[in-house]
């Protein structure tokens, strides 16, 4: 009886200790991920501030004049002024 609870409780603590290991390995693989999504976000930031100074409305009628597009610059006439 007590080679049982020997053996019960060893098995108990491999598991428990096996266990741990697959987490942490998992949360460093997470981390990883969260690591390499932040750098692909802040390159397609950067990528939309680029596209946002290339298509202002100075650029939009030097594009349209070489490649014979019909780019116009939004125009905001409908702009409500809030009162502070």
């Amino acid at each position: 009886m007590r080679y049982f609870f020997l053996i019960a409780i060893l098995s108990i603590l491999t598991l428990i200790t096996a266990t741990k290991v697959v987490v942490t390995k998992q949360l460093n693989k997470i981390k990883i991920l969260d690591q390499k999504i932040t750098k692909i976000e802040s390159k397609i930031e950067k990528l939309k501030t680029e596209y946002s100074y290339l298509t202002s409305p100075q650029n939009l009628k030097k594009i349209k004049k070489q490649k014979d597009l019909k780019l116009v610059p939004i125009e905001e006439e409908n702009v409500i002024k809030l009162k502070n």
